[in-house]
């Protein structure tokens, strides 16, 4: 089997973090299920819930329509190759946003076509993606190395998703503003497929598989009663999940007196919840296995996003903040950790690309049918429902808190689910007691230190810095090729010299 050497294999796991940094950002302003797209799509072009709901589900139906596509690709192209098509195909139709104010009613069906066309490269490029990295990183330090990368590309997508909601508020969500934010995400995305070119793979990635595997290796996955139920798990939580969680952002903006700016400010707590965390989940996934993290931070997160989102209002949501908070710090462990890691952890090494894109298609014809399900449900119900608390209980309260109730109780599919070296999540809750990460009051305290002191913001400012240093030499050796070659370097991403220098260990 071919292997990197030691040097070329911590170079390129750093490209690979540099790279999110440029295209994760991008990824969290144009995908169609999350906050931005979404404040795009309803106070720009003024989309109803039906329409919002069809734009949540495009990344879902995207991925589940892309196994032929990927199917297709991977006779006549390597995983490498295929990576690079999709950066271009996801990055490239953004830019057309830029013509919208002179297409009048023609912009809605234009930008249903950006996103379903953006969004299916960037699916069949993430299929490849997911397959690449499993073969670069070792197992052993998986769960270190994808918290240590979430965190920095963490950073860069706060940073990045604040500026873009504060700019379209200071310019009353002007479309133009909106297209070149959208085009400046693409050069972002762009530059990230730069330096994934940097990026040094074993040869199974590089080179096209001279036999592809017959279709039947398609079904293959459906005969492993283990690895079925983590795919009716996934799918299943993620249909629940998403019957509400995008009309999270319909409902800030329309019934709480609150702007696109505000909705951003909520999501980069969010995020800032996920960042504080990373690490430490990371450090976990490694000690006790996937599982016990997925359930115990699912746990907390539902339970308290389910009591925050009943008792809100006009009059009465500011501990949505709070609630955000605790959801990122929840979902780094459970999505952005556990739940990938424990799905490449079942995958066989054998056609990783098949079973890879299996997963995503099964799953997320599921989870496809939620947010479109939602959206059916908002059509359907009355408006007010009741009061609670003084607060109007409205279809949004209803479809939001019942899609939280309906995740824990899928929770039992997962438990039945059996992963490799695996602990009980009692060792996992015994040990979480004895971290301050954990403790509810310091981590509320560490929020409000950090977002309303001067002393707090100075230490982000210097985390951030810290950061940035430790992958200067990195930049700034890629910046220098980036002016130089970065044409001839794009054009022909792999050099047969370069891969001379991946040997057999």
């Amino acid at each position: 089997m071919n292997a990197l050497r030691k040097r070329e294999l911590l170079l390129s796991m750093k490209y690979c973090t540099i790279e999110a940094c440029f295209s994760v950002p991008m990824l969290n302003l144009t995908t169609g299920n999350l906050p931005f797209s979404i404040g795009f799509a309803v106070k720009v072009l003024g989309w109803n819930a039906a329409g919002v709901g069809l734009l949540a589900a495009t990344p879902f139906l995207c991925l589940f329509l892309q196994p032929p596509i990927t199917y297709v690709l991977y006779r006549f192209f390597s995983l490498y190759e295929i990576m690079v098509l999709g950066f271009l195909v996801n990055a490239l139709p953004w830019t057309l946003v830029n013509f919208f104010p002179g297409l009048g009613q023609h912009a809605h069906w234009m930008f249903a076509a950006i996103v379903m066309v953006s969004t299916l490269g960037n699916s069949v490029c993430g299929v490849a993606w997911s397959a690449s990295v499993s073969e670069l990183v070792p197992l052993a330090v998986r769960g270190r190395f994808f918290g240590t990368r979430n965190l920095i590309f963490g950073f860069w997508t706060l940073v990045v998703v604040l500026a873009a909601g504060q700019i379209v508020d200071a310019y009353h969500n002007s479309m133009r503003v909106f297209g070149i934010i959208f085009t400046l995400a693409s050069a972002a995305r762009l530059l990230g497929l730069f330096f994934l070119t940097r990026m040094k793979f074993p040869s199974v990635v590089t080179e096209r598989q001279m036999e592809n595997a017959p279709l039947s290796t398609f079904l293959e996955v459906f005969r492993d009663g283990n690895f079925v139920r983590l795919l009716l798990f996934t799918g299943l939580f993620g249909l629940c999940l998403n019957l509400g969680s995008p009309f999270y952002s319909v409902y800030v903006l329309k019934e709480l007196p609150l702007s696109v700016g505000d909705l951003t400010i909520l999501t980069t707590l969010s995020t800032f919840g996920g960042l504080l965390s990373m690490k430490t989940w990371g450090r976990l996934s490694d000690r006790f296995g996937n599982k016990p993290i997925m359930v115990t931070s699912a746990l907390t997160w539902l339970t308290t996003a389910a009591i925050s989102w009943l008792v809100s209002g006009p009059d009465r949501y500011l501990h949505l903040y709070v609630n955000y908070f605790i959801t990122g710090f929840m979902i780094a462990g459970f999505q952005q950790l556990g739940q990938f890691s424990l799905m490449i952890k079942m995958v066989p090494p054998q056609n990783k690309a098949h079973y890879l894109s299996v997963y995503f298609s099964f799953t997320n014809m599921l989870i496809a049918l939620g947010p479109i399900t939602g959206g059916a449900i908002l059509q359907l119900l009355p408006h007010q429902v009741g009061t609670l608390l003084g607060q109007p209980i409205t279809k949004y309260h209803l479809l939001i808190v019942g899609s939280l109730g309906l995740c824990i109780l899928t929770l039992h599919l997962l438990q039945s689910i059996r992963e490799p070296a695996e602990r009980p999540v009692r060792e996992l809750i015994a040990v979480m007691r004895q971290m301050r990460e954990f403790n509810p009051v310091l981590g509320l305290a560490t929020l409000a230190h950090y977002m309303f002191t001067p002393r707090g913001l100075g230490r982000l400012a210097h985390f951030s810095v810290r950061t940035l240093r430790r992958q200067k030499n990195a930049v700034s050796d890629v910046g220098e090729e980036l002016m130089e070659n970065g044409l001839r370097v794009i054009t022909q991403p792999f050099k047969k010299d370069e891969q001379e220098e991946i040997k057999e260990v």
